[in-house]
């Protein structure tokens, strides 16, 4: 609802520029009206409860229990408000905040523009505004952002995990975004506590599970942490003189993981050769801030360990330098990213995304202890140390570089802020083994202030999800506070309002198909026709406003049927559309069709999602591909799960859907990538010889109606048999070489001891944290026992020092380090395999058909059985 709609929130203000110019002392009141109306709001749906016209007298116990958690929104948002008057760092990082997001906004539209070839300097950009529940998620997490030792934040068992729950499209982003702000200002201004700069470091740590997510939201936060280092650079004395910076840690498949495989790749897009690695620095194809192209060629350059500073540099593409991150006003930095793994434990951006398979690396690789604060010294020239990290105490000036040394630095503050966005995909096998690992990620988060222990702030997004409570419980150890709460009716929370369609207000359209007596393939040709030809038909009528609609996003449960449809798309459907001339229908030439799969490669994807953002409308010759060609707009985009999160294009209006999705929760997700500012089409071609189809089609008003009730509940068991077998090994060690520099190093596995102190402190966090996620005596107590078996074989390793045998954690060309882990393979799985990929639980195995054996030689063929009883 708007402030219109809800006249006790006119006094609010929710604009994003006005509060960070506002005085601290002035925000308490300019804050005021949101908990005085929510206030009200709880007041009235309290009366509700015993007026019999209601009929909820009978459901007092129940409508009491949902107003109770409404009261514990409401509190926690006054403690918010408190918090901003009685902190004055509070106050300034929330300003901060206020001031990051108004540039983010106001930037990202302007790029935007810029990109369309819309844009020109004198083009007014309205001043962004918050949702109401934006502002009041962020209020109710200040405290305990801000207090490091608060209950919600720091107890064992009492800790809180926010989960956002929001319909798709909703702003779910913006309000942990914003969140993330205040926790990068806040680390900076409080500077060293107990000993850890908060200066420098990792402060937020955002997780995603699919790489295109991953990359989307990426691009997105560059823009804040952009907007971050633009304020900093005004005011280096109050915001320190470290830049914030943002990674991506992602596998390698995706990014480089060393600088040299980097300018192996550069070197080979430049010269237009294939690169050496599917991996790419090349993720950002426009500069977040003013839009300008990044040309892959001339914009993308490597700084090398030996002679430089060993970076990765991508500058905007402004060839008159206006930009603060182009070549003329930020040579050395570039924009402010970094998506080489060596790089990104060498300087530590302040902003981290990862998919959650990447920590999975933690027991391998002894630099990742690096991202939670565990450093020994920092270069001048190449960033932080820590034992793992290759490099000289010093460095000769040369190659016009000043001469630099290697400083003892105290480890730094680990990350303050995790962020687990659509946590309704931390299911099944990679959900259990998140867990698992979890219990690492927590211990590694975490560090004492005045003797007592500090965790990490966790908040989670999602729009689908049942039985939250146990899912995170199970994935964080935590209690779980929804937000917005809902109240006595389920389309009104206060926050948000059910409203029927309107033309101020359109929504989606469903719509079902269902040919019985003919092939799927016949249904799927006739329907992309249709729309297609409908659509080319009206947009030759009305011009740019039938843009939405000539996009046809097709949905797939399977790369088969996929596959199937990408070859009726480039040759039956584009036959029909040549022919067509029918009422109502036009001719049309699809000279665009792409894939949006796990096939395409980390280069391509970003290409992909800004031919979705172009609009047939407007196709400037400034937008061109590397090979010369106009950049089209996309004809058809045919896409699998891949695009059921995390693709927010807001001009993509109609769908079709092959067959019903495995999942509700799946089907809510993808069908709500169309019809978020333009009216939505989503159709539905059922195969009629599929039962599972065929029930949803004849029940399809109803189930459409409610489909929210028919999410399904996830499961997650961490500590099971199958869990521990895959992953126990692996957390042993992470906890125990990550804890601290004493058994970081490669050849350091064979200094274990059973009476150390961090082996010790290792078992003791797994076998609580299996108590508190289980409850039973049973799994802790064998939990104990498998970790026991696994200390007596690494010690029983370690002893061994035949022919001058060191234990490692991996094997060396040295011909004496063995290692101590073992990569998953076609050999059986040992005590100490672990995992390289939270989703590759098994190896593949390839297959090799023997094509020289006689068609009529049987003796290979299996015997038949002999007769008798075969039960």
């Amino acid at each position: 609802p708007t402030q219109q709609e809800i006249p006790a929130l006119a006094e609010l203000e929710l604009d994003m520029k006005a509060l960070a110019e506002t005085p601290a002392a002035d925000l308490p009141q300019k804050l005021a009206a949101l908990p005085q109306a929510y206030a009200q709001w709880i007041a009235d749906q309290t009366a509700l409860i015993e007026d019999p016209a209601e009929s909820l007298i009978e459901h007092r116990e129940a409508a009491n229990r949902a107003l109770e958690r409404c009261e514990t929104a409401l509190n926690r948002i006054q403690a918010g408000i408190e918090t901003l008057q009685q902190n004055p760092q509070a106050a300034q990082a929330f300003q901060f905040m206020n001031q990051a997001m108004y540039l983010q906004r106001r930037q990202s539209l302007y790029a935007a523009k810029v990109r369309q070839g819309e844009a020109t300097d004198n083009d007014p950009i309205e001043s962004p505004t918050w949702f109401p529940f934006q502002l009041a998620f962020i209020l109710l997490n200040l405290p305990s952002s801000t207090d490091l030792h608060h209950r919600d934040r720091s107890h064992e068992t009492d800790a809180i995990a926010d989960l956002l729950w929001f319909p798709t499209g909703g702003g779910k982003t913006e309000a942990y975004l914003g969140l993330a702000a205040y926790t990068m200002g806040l680390r900076r201004l409080q500077g060293t506590v107990a000993g850890r700069s908060g200066a420098a470091g990792v402060a937020v740590l955002m997780r995603y599970t699919l790489r295109l997510l991953t990359l989307q939201q990426f691009q997105r936060a560059t823009a804040l942490i952009c907007a971050c280092e633009v304020i900093r650079r005004e005011d280096p004395v109050t915001w320190g003189k470290e830049p914030f910076r943002i990674g991506l840690w992602v596998g390698m498949k995706t990014t480089p993981n060393r600088t040299d495989d980097s300018e192996a790749v550069i070197d080979a897009l430049r010269g237009n050769r294939p690169p050496p690695s599917s991996g790419s620095p090349y993720q950002l194809t426009a500069c977040p801030w003013c839009g300008s192209a990044i040309d892959k060629g001339k914009h993308l350059s490597v700084s090398s360990f030996k002679k430089g500073t060993g970076r990765t540099l991508v500058h905007c593409g402004d060839a008159l330098g206006r930009c603060p991150f182009s070549k003329k006003q930020a040579k050395d930095e570039g924009l402010p990213i970094v998506v080489v793994d060596e790089e990104i434990y060498r300087r530590l951006p302040t902003l981290l995304i990862a998919t959650v398979d990447k920590f999975a690396q933690m027991p391998w690789k002894g630099e990742t202890q690096m991202l939670f604060g565990q450093v020994d010294g920092y270069c001048d020239r190449h960033g932080y140390r820590s034992p793992e990290v290759d490099d000289s105490d010093s460095h000769p000036a040369r190659y016009g570089l000043p001469k630099a040394k290697t400083q003892p630095i105290n480890p730094l503050r680990p990350p303050d802020l995790i962020i687990q966005d659509e946590l309704h995909l931390i299911s099944g096998p990679l959900g259990t083994l998140v867990g698992l690992y979890e219990t690492a990620i927590d211990r590694l988060a975490s560090w004492e202030v005045d003797g007592q222990r500090v965790r990490p702030k966790v908040i989670a997004s999602t729009a689908t999800i049942r039985q939250a409570q146990d899912q995170v419980h199970s994935l964080f150890v935590r209690k779980v506070q929804v937000f917005p709460p809902q109240g006595l009716e389920v389309g009104d929370n206060f926050f948000s309002r059910q409203r029927a369609p309107s033309e101020e207000h359109p929504g989606r359209l469903y719509l079902g198909i269902c040919a019985t007596g003919r092939r799927l393939k016949a249904a799927t040709i006739r329907t992309y026709t249709a729309i297609l030809a409908a659509a080319q038909s009206l947009f030759e009528e009305y011009g740019d406003r039938v843009d939405p609609w000539m996009t046809l996003v097709g949905y797939f449960n399977s790369m088969r049927e996929l596959g199937g449809t990408r070859r009726l798309v480039d040759d039956d459907i584009q036959q029909r559309l040549r022919k067509m001339d029918r009422r109502g229908l036009a001719r049309r030439q699809l000279r665009n069709i792409e894939e949006l799969t796990s096939r395409k490669s980390s280069t391509d994807i970003p290409l992909v999602l800004d031919q979705l953002e172009t609009s047939f409308e407007n196709q400037p010759e400034a937008a061109k591909e590397s090979k010369g060609k106009r950049r089209r707009p996309l004809d058809v985009l045919l896409a699998t799960n891949m695009i059921s999160v995390g693709v927010d294009v807001s001009r993509l209006a109609v769908m079709a859907v092959t067959g019903q999705p495995k999942t509700t929760a799946e089907y809510i997700q993808s069908t709500s990538r169309v019809g978020r500012r333009f009216p939505g089409l989503v159709i539905t071609i059922f195969n009629w010889a599929r039962p599972r189809d065929l029930s949803h089609y004849e029940r399809f008003e109803q189930y459409h109606a409610t489909f929210y009730q028919h999410v399904e509940s996830l499961s997650l068991t961490p500590f099971s048999s199958g869990a521990m077998d895959r992953g126990l090994s692996a957390l042993l060690v992470a906890l125990i070489r990550l804890a601290k520099s004493e058994f970081n190093l490669n050849n350091r596995a064979g200094r274990i001891r059973r009476d150390d102190p961090y082996v010790q402190d290792a078992v003791q966090t797994i076998v609580d944290r299996a108590w508190l996620v289980s409850g039973s005596s049973d799994v802790r107590d064998l939990v104990k026992k498998e970790l026991e078996s696994r200390l007596d074989y690494w010690l029983y390793e370690a002893e061994d020092t035949t022919g001058g045998k060191i234990l490692g954690y991996k094997t060396q060309k040295d011909g004496l380090t063995q290692g101590l882990l073992k990569s998953p393979g076609t050999l059986d799985w040992e005590r100490f395999t672990c995992l390289n990929s939270l989703r590759n639980v098994e190896p593949t195995i390839g297959l090799i058909l023997n094509d020289q054996v006689p068609d009529d030689d049987f003796s290979r063929a299996p015997k038949p059985m002999p007769a008798g009883n075969h039960e």
